[in-house]
């Protein structure tokens, strides 16, 4: 009310708070008090929506297109934001609806969110996620070309989930790439596993 009933300053200020900003990984002491999360001890981890998903993936391949309006595109493979492409309402397949994005048909108040086999299908198996790996891996070899194995893992790491490496994950890496054979194979191989984790689509 102090505000003038501004939603914007009300956004602020829920934004800024300390529970707001708290990660979804949580202390022993708040596992301990709060099982079930109902006193919001901790963030709730939750996935990412499927256009931010699908904008990920373009982005740290390094294909993204961002530029601003124009008309919608009908093609799947687009490289423009995942905000132009054109929702169909007969469409009940592809990667939004898999996803989980708004449903065309009916108006709803917020999106339901599954976590079912097809989704993690996809990543693994599917011809454009592979490709957005073969991208990532180019990306690899032109920015850190004479880099060790830890260093491109490290590498990315950065990249993809905007950290560093434990020496832990680096050592399963560096394992991994041992035991793939061949380095370039081996190399995109391990990209397309980090593009298949969990940390990739999750907000922790």
């Amino acid at each position: 009310i102090r505000q003038k009933w501004s939603l914007k300053q009300m956004h602020r200020v829920i934004l800024l708070s300390n529970t707001y900003q708290q990660s979804s990984v949580a202390s022993p002491i708040a596992l301990a008090k709060d099982v079930d999360n109902r006193l919001l001890s901790r963030m709730p981890r939750r996935r990412l929506e499927s256009e931010a998903i699908r904008d990920s993936l373009l982005m740290v391949s390094g294909k993204l297109d961002t530029r601003m309006g124009g008309v919608g595109d009908r093609d799947p493979q687009s490289q423009r934001r995942t905000l132009y492409q054109m929702t169909l309402r007969s469409e009940k397949s592809g990667f939004c609806p898999l996803f989980d994005s708004a449903d065309p048909t009916s108006i709803v108040e917020k999106r339901t969110i599954s976590t079912i086999a097809p989704q993690a299908l996809y990543f693994l198996n599917h011809a454009w996620t592979q490709e957005q790996a073969k991208f990532v891996l180019a990306r690899l070899q032109t920015e850190a070309p004479q880099s060790s194995p830890a260093e491109r893992i490290t590498w990315l790491y950065t990249l993809l989930f905007a950290r560093k490496p434990t020496a832990e994950e680096v050592s399963i890496g560096e394992q991994f790439l041992r035991s793939e054979g061949k380095e370039p194979e081996a190399l995109q191989d391990y990209v397309h596993l980090l593009l298949c984790s969990n940390e990739f689509i999750y907000i922790d």
